[in-house]
């Protein structure tokens, strides 16, 4: 036989046992709630129409070149729950992303019951760049023999490359570079025509008349650029532009 204590104890297990139980189902009962929810406002939302949506707006607004770039999308979480909007998801850009390399394009919902996310997107954008067929140093002059072709990803290069010959033959070096290294318009810069404490013709031309004069350069510079200049004779100090080697023009 049990005693009045020994019953009482049996109660109070089972009490406790019951409680366990219930406040154990709490959590389980509120997921099937939430996912009852969005089953019975019309599904979740498919993870692959979000991907087709960033792809779509990829091509048409960061892709340069559809043959030659490519678009790789940031993963998305598969654990992701959102409501299935009842418009078409739109994509979209946040002002300031640069075309090209890594950006972020934003999907969102503008139905009734709206929401937005946010995935990385990496666009390569490969295209034909020079570079050096050999290595030169700082002042060097370029020459058609000095270059080659080689593929590039312009992520890579964000301060520009070249691709036509032309503008880079008889440019020079402003600092030592490697064999196939790519150059950019960091790497280059114009001759200088002009240097500092040189000789040079004054050409000023005022209407239909030139004068041409005798003065000292002040400053260094390469074709089109503006120099000061002392006239040899006033030895007044004036400005002009760089029209060839030695010559500089003087609008008065």
């Amino acid at each position: 036989m049990h005693s009045q204590a020994d019953r009482q104890k049996q109660v109070t297990g089972m009490r406790c046992c019951a409680a366990f139980v219930k406040m154990s189902t709490y959590p389980v009962l509120l997921a099937l709630l939430a996912i009852s929810s969005v089953a019975n406002a019309g599904g979740i939302q498919s993870l692959d129409d979000i991907r087709e949506a960033i792809d779509r707006y990829a091509m048409e607004h960061l892709v340069q070149n559809a043959e030659r770039d490519t678009v790789t999308i940031g993963r998305l979480d598969p654990r992701l729950r959102l409501q299935e909007c009842d418009q078409d998801i739109e994509a979209f850009r946040n002002p300031g992303n640069r075309r090209g390399g890594r950006s972020t394009v934003g999907v969102r919902c503008p139905g009734s019951q709206p929401w937005t996310i946010y995935v990385s997107v990496q666009v390569q954008s490969h295209a034909s760049a020079l570079a050096l067929t050999r290595a030169m140093g700082r002042g060097e002059r370029i020459q058609a023999g000095d270059l080659r072709e080689t593929e590039i990803n312009v992520a890579d290069l964000p301060h520009g490359h070249y691709s036509d010959p032309e503008r880079l033959v008889g440019m020079q070096l402003r600092r030592s570079v490697r064999a196939g290294e790519v150059l950019s318009p960091l790497l280059v810069e114009a001759p200088a025509l002009v240097n500092r404490g040189e000789t040079v013709i004054v050409i000023a031309a005022a209407g239909g008349t030139e004068v041409s004069m005798q003065g000292e350069a002040l400053d260094s510079g390469a074709l089109g650029d503006r120099i000061r200049v002392r006239n040899s004779v006033s030895k007044r100090v004036i400005e002009g532009e760089i029209i060839e080697r030695g010559r500089i023009r003087v609008m008065l």
